[in-house]
């Protein structure tokens, strides 16, 4: 089952020690009214390109801040009491905005004054189903997995794939009902791990003119010109990284040499490609001698985790790693959002496969090697 990897990670210890000054260049003022609150600190930041990056920050007083700025188009920001790990979703745009809020509804608030964020709360009700439906799967294939029941598990898996799909489509015919609105693209990156390129691409390129020019749009019409750089029928995009002795390592070394070799994108902490590497072990062990070659790209950020792995694992083959977590540079040019991903390349160095695991890895070799 696909895990989601985008995950809110916020570090209490990070406020801004300043109240907000207002400047003849301001074009919005969000007024805070946080019931139950006093004497803490709201800080307001976005997550961007990787990083977290601070805005501003206000003390409540009385449960009442406000937060002023400029802004060229509705952006999207995770806004935070200090100490605490809950976060309230929030569309700011040019205008003056009201959000009203208790310190049990704080990641549920009531906004008054932004389009964008009226959006975006009617897609979070609409994507509830699917969350609830996901939850309850999520529970069954545990219990099946406890009780050994391989076979039950195995459907629960397969329901899951095809609700993800229904997901996922939902998500892009939203997408398509909004193309007015920066929230059509931002939910498209914040999903973007469900959608091939061919959906990613509808949607990027129906976005109405006054989205178009956006952050979020931007990045969506970025991360389609990444796919397409590594789609099947393409050549392998080449890159360079450490080894576990610190020696660079480039792919092409191994990849276009005529061999077939399957890019790996893994990690130590990633429990579902755990899982997978046996079946991987398996497969190199049957046709390393054949031609067979696989290459390992981890997205790892702790060295000593990365190598108790692979000597784990018993992972022989070759592995790099930048250990960037999901800043991974090789990552990056290949477009990954979500591990175990891989990419299988031909003799001749053209793409021909993706994301091919257990049988399926298995018949493609079989297919190639008889």
């Amino acid at each position: 089952m696909k895990n989601l990897f985008f995950v809110l990670i916020f570090v209490s210890s990070f406020f801004m020690t300043f109240s907000c000054q207002q400047t003849s260049n301001d074009n919005f003022t969000v007024t805070f009214n946080i019931k139950g609150i006093d004497n803490v600190w709201l800080i307001m930041q976005q997550r961007k390109d990787g990083e977290w990056i601070k805005i501003d920050s206000v003390e409540l007083k009385n449960g009442s801040g406000v937060i002023k700025g400029k802004i060229d188009a509705p952006e999207f920001y995770y806004v935070t009491l200090r100490n605490s790990r809950n976060f309230m979703p929030l569309f700011v745009e040019p205008g003056n905005i009201t959000v009203s809020a208790n310190a049990q509804t704080f990641s549920h608030p009531k906004v008054e004054g932004s389009q964008a964020q009226i959006v975006y709360e009617s897609f979070l009700d609409k994507m509830d189903e699917y969350d609830q439906k996901a939850s309850a799967l999520g529970r069954k294939y545990q219990e099946a997995k406890k009780n050994n029941d391989e076979a039950l598990a195995q459907k629960i898996s397969d329901d899951y794939e095809k609700m993800s799909e229904e997901k996922a489509n939902a998500i892009v015919d939203f997408a398509m009902q909004h193309s007015n609105s920066v929230v059509a693209p931002f939910i498209m990156m914040n999903y973007s791990y469900l959608f091939d390129l061919d959906q990613l691409k509808k949607v990027s390129q129906a976005l109405d003119a006054s989205v178009a020019k956006s952050y979020y749009a931007n990045s969506l019409s970025e991360r389609v010109k990444t796919l397409e750089n590594v789609q099947i029928g393409k050549h392998f995009v080449d890159f360079t990284l450490n080894d576990p002795d610190g020696n660079p390592v480039s792919l092409s070394s191994v990849a276009g040499q005529g061999n077939y070799v399957l890019v790996d994108f893994w990690a130590a902490w990633c429990r579902p490609c755990r899982a997978e590497n046996p079946n991987l072990v398996k497969a190199y062990n049957e046709y390393h001698e054949k031609g067979f070659d696989v290459f390992g790209v981890s997205f790892d950020k702790d060295r000593d985790k990365w190598l108790k792995a692979i000597d784990d694992d018993h992972l022989t083959w070759t592995q790099v790693s930048d250990l960037k977590y999901w800043g991974s540079e090789a990552g990056k040019l290949y477009g990954v959002q979500s591990i175990p991903h891989n990419v299988l390349i031909d003799p001749d160095g053209i793409i021909i496969g993706k994301n091919l695991r257990g049988e399926q890895l298995n018949n493609k070799l079989k297919e190639l090697y008889k």
